[in-house]
């Protein structure tokens, strides 16, 4: 193997870690020779849409020179924290963890249920929020407070050039449709905040039904989630335009009308693209904290939901 100096390492486990490392590589290519991106899980096929150049699936030992940048999971951050031990042992020049959401702080630098031991934490670990501190001293002298790195990103993206209209779905209802962003939240919270994601899904839906709307639905699950998650209640529902597939996220939101979700890393697009979002939060017993919106778009109640899809959708 050649050896190549001044080469930077990517690695992500989920779509949201893929996004900001992506951004990182985008953003900053002009300082290394070369640039190799690792994805796992979900992870793929965010790096083959912006940054296929780089994608390898090829193993290549780490050297003193390289530089290696990680996304966390918030679920389960074994991927990564094993990348930054092996790349601390190995030495290298340095290793930065970009974090796209502080939610379940310390799990995202555990690893088989412990923290990482202090000798492999990273040498920087950028996030987005400023001011948060966690509960472990040693990991907050290692925050460095940046700006979204992923809207910079897109922001440079998609400035002049808007994404293109390919999905059948998106051209025969062009900025008429509600996009609807799920999520396993049952999985990351259990019911702390007093709902699911199955009770939301079905909020939405059957306030659609009541109020005898024909609004054209793109169902968007998360990367994570099985396609059959919602089978029961779609059936439930199957007299409503319901499509569930999968789509380019900027094409899906750029063209919506609406969107609907829960606490979406997505909704970072949203806001980009100036486009209306809410989080639906009814039932719960307390806020889920938001990262992407402002607490006046939250909808606690079907109330709340029915009037905000007949203003958006009552004359389509």
């Amino acid at each position: 193997m050649k050896r190549v100096k001044n080469r930077l390492l990517i690695f992500a486990n989920d779509a949201a870690s893929a996004n900001v490392t992506a951004a990182y590589a985008y953003l900053y290519k002009k300082h290394f020779s070369q640039i190799l991106a690792f994805a796992n899980n979900t992870a793929f096929e965010i790096y083959a849409q912006y940054i296929p150049e780089y994608v390898s699936t090829e193993k290549t030992p780490f050297l003193t020179e390289d530089t290696v940048v990680t996304g966390t999971s918030g679920i389960n951050a074994r991927y990564e924290m094993e990348i930054i031990k092996k790349a601390k042992k190995a030495n290298v020049k340095k290793i930065i963890t970009i974090l796209d959401n502080t939610l379940n702080f310390n799990m995202r630098f555990s690893l088989n249920g412990k923290l990482l031991e202090k000798k492999y934490f990273p040498d920087e670990i950028w996030l987005f929020e400023e001011n948060f501190k966690s509960e472990i001293k040693a990991l907050n002298q290692k925050f460095i407070y940046k700006k979204d790195i992923y809207i910079e990103f897109l922001e440079k993206l998609f400035k002049e050039n808007p994404p293109r209209v390919n999905h059948s779905f998106i051209k025969k209802f062009k900025n008429r449709y509600l996009v609807i962003l799920t999520e396993y939240v049952y999985e990351l919270y259990g019911l702390r905040f007093g709902f699911t994601e199955y009770e939301i899904l079905e909020n939405i839906l059957k306030s659609i039904s009541e109020s005898n709307l024909n609004i054209p639905v793109f169902l968007k699950l998360h990367p994570r989630e099985k396609q059959n998650k919602y089978n029961i209640i779609l059936r439930k529902y199957d007299h409503l335009d319901i499509l569930k597939d999968q789509c380019n996220i900027q094409e899906l939101i750029y063209y919506s009308k609406l969107i609907l979700g829960i606490n979406s890393s997505v909704f970072k697009e949203a806001s980009l693209f100036k486009k209306k979002a809410y989080s639906i939060q009814i039932g719960s017993n307390s806020s889920l904290p938001l990262k992407f919106l402002t607490k006046k778009n939250i909808i606690y109640s079907t109330i709340q939901l029915k009037e905000i899809l007949k203003k958006e959708f009552i004359n389509e």
